[in-house]
């Protein structure tokens, strides 16, 4: 697997390569600012049973770094948990449930509900709506079929809506949502959750677009001519069905989102590699823990 060389893996090693240094780790995240009993409110702690867990002298409540967190009840150890982190978000094309299983010697179930849970906190926070020159288009996912092509109403497609940063013909950061159809309804939600109400938003002519020109005033609409207009953006949909297609084959619409969400959580962060692997664990720990009903 291809490693990005902002974060090799024996920096990787040298920081996490035990348990106890993940430990530690997930301690100063998760009590940054001193402990504090989540049951009573109190500051003052003995050590508790787990390593680097924290109990209560008040009242006695035994709180481990991993509990409150996506890493609550892990069916493998913290060190396993943190190198699978590793090979999804520094891995140039991230990592399948499968490859994961295999080389951690895990059940293939067990590692998808683990990439399941970090691809839960992948998802954008929607602070950060873009700027500047954006340009947005929608495309779709499945084997087109003959007298369905363009915007067809196909039941056998998933449907998605891409907005890119276009700086000077290179992309910027990049967001997209699976949609249901191309209706203004469904169009819209990227556009208030994703973009800012004062960029210049370039889109083709299709009408859905329209009626966004009451909020977004910039907006314009030009002609495709089969993409050619929009080159920049549609290499990232292109490299985007690449991904999808060559690491994980295929992914049922359920779970489409979640998977557009980890592609643009790195993506966006193509610049800043050698801190993206902290950012996915603060965001593990600050996500409360998701329980599967399949799982158990």
């Amino acid at each position: 697997m291809k490693l990005l060389k902002e974060l090799d893996r024996k920096t990787f090693k040298s920081r996490f390569g035990t348990q106890r240094a993940c430990y530690e780790y997930l301690a100063q995240l998760k009590w940054p600012e001193g402990y504090v009993c989540r049951q009573c409110g109190h500051t003052d702690y003995i050590k508790g049973k787990q390593p680097c867990s924290r109990k209560c002298r008040k009242c006695c409540y035994d709180e481990s770094t991993t509990s409150g967190t996506l890493f609550h009840k892990l069916k493998f150890g913290i060190d396993i948990a943190f190198e699978m982190l590793y090979e999804i978000t520094v891995g140039k094309k991230g990592a399948s449930s499968i490859w994961l299983a295999e080389h951690f010697g895990v059940q293939q179930k067990t590692a998808w509900y683990f990439r399941h849970k970090v691809q839960k906190a992948m998802k954008s926070s929607g602070k950060h709506p873009l700027e500047g020159e954006v340009h947005v288009d929608e495309f779709e996912i499945g084997t087109p079929k003959e007298y369905e092509q363009g915007r067809a109403h196909s039941t056998q497609k998933m449907r998605v809506v891409l907005a890119v940063e276009d700086r000077e013909g290179k992309s910027g950061r990049a967001y997209a949502k699976v949609i249901e159809d191309y209706s203004t309804a469904s169009l819209k939600p990227i556009f208030d959750q994703h973009i800012a109400t004062n960029a210049q938003v370039t889109t083709d002519g299709w009408s859905g677009y329209k009626p966004m020109k009451n909020e977004y005033v910039a907006l314009r609409q030009i002609p495709s001519n089969k993409g050619r207009n929009f080159k920049m953006l549609h290499i990232q949909i292109r490299n985007f069905k690449n991904w999808l297609r060559g690491v994980h084959s295929y992914c049922n619409k359920e779970y489409l989102q979640q998977y557009i969400d980890e592609y643009f959580f790195r993506f966006n962060r193509r610049n800043h590699r050698a801190t993206i692997l902290d950012k996915i664990i603060e965001r593990c720990v600050a996500h409360q823990p998701i329980h599967l009903i399949t799982e158990t």
